[in-house]
C-alpha cells in the first residue's frame, strides 16, 4: 500500500509537471503577443509625434515586462522537466527497493541474504535524498512563478496610465488605447495561467509531505 502512494505520488508530479509546462506556454503566447503589439504601438506612438511623447516609455516598460516573463517561462519550463526526470528516477529506486526486497524474503535462510542489506539501505538513503529534493525544487518553482506575477504586478496602473498618455495623442488616441487595454487583459491571463500552475504545484507539495518514508 505504501509503495502505491508513492507510485501515486509519482504520477501526481509527472501531471503537475506537464499541467505547468501547458499552462506555461499559454503565458509564452501571451507574451509574445504583448511583445508585437508594443512594437506596433511603438510604430503608432513614432508617427504621433510630441503628442505621444508620454506613451513612449511606457512602451519600453511593457516590451521589457513581456521579455522578463519570457525568459521566466524558459527557466520555469526546464525546472519542470528536471522535476519529471527526478520523480521518474525516483520511482526506479522505489522499484529496484522492492525487487530488492523480493530476494530477501524468498531467500531469508540463504547465507547470502545478509549481504544485500547494505545495497537496499543505500537506496533508501537516495529515496529520502530526492524526497527532500523534490521538495525543494517544487518550492523553488511556486517562486519562480511568483517572479511572473512580480513582473506583472504593475501592469493596471500601468494600463491606467496607458490610457491617460493615449487620450492626449490626438488621431491616434483610439489606436494607442486599444494598447492599454489589450495590456490589461493580457497580464490578467498570465497572472490566471500563473495562479492555477501555483496552485497545483501546492497540492502536489502536500501530496509528497504526507508520504511516509
Amino acid at each position: 500500500m505504501l509503495a502505491k502512494t508513492k507510485v501515486n505520488s509519482t504520477e501526481s508530479i509527472l501531471i503537475t509537471a506537464a499541467t505547468v509546462t501547458a499552462e506555461l506556454s499559454k503565458v509564452r503566447n501571451i507574451a509574445k503577443e504583448m511583445s508585437i503589439a508594443v512594437m506596433n504601438a511603438k510604430a503608432i506612438s513614432h508617427r504621433a509625434g510630441e503628442v505621444a511623447l508620454g506613451f513612449r516609455p511606457i512602451t519600453d516598460f511593457i516590451d521589457e515586462m513581456a521579455q522578463d516573463v519570457m525568459q521566466l517561462v524558459i527557466k520555469i519550463s526546464r525546472e519542470a522537466f528536471q522535476l519529471s526526470q527526478m520523480a521518474i528516477e525516483r520511482t526506479h529506486l522505489l522499484n529496484t527497493e522492492q525487487q530488492y526486497r523480493r530476494v530477501m524474503e524468498n531467500a531469508q535462510d540463504a547465507p547470502f541474504v545478509d549481504s544485500l542489506k547494505p545495497p537496499v539501505e543505500r537506496i533508501q538513503k537516495q529515496y529520502r535524498d530526492y524526497h527532500q529534493i523534490l521538495q525543494k525544487n517544487i518550492v523553488r518553482l511556486s517562486q519562480l512563478l511568483d517572479d511572473i506575477q512580480s513582473s506583472t504586478k504593475g501592469s493596471q496602473v500601468l494600463s491606467t496610465t496607458s490610457r491617460v498618455e493615449a487620450s492626449q495623442a490626438g488621431s491616434f488616441s483610439s489606436s494607442l488605447v486599444v494598447v492599454a487595454e489589450n495590456l490589461e487583459q493580457a497580464t490578467d491571463k498570465i497572472r490566471a495561467h500563473v495562479k492555477s500552475s501555483q496552485n497545483k504545484l501546492d497540492n502536489v507539495l502536500e501530496i509528497i509531505k504526507r508520504e511516509k518514508l
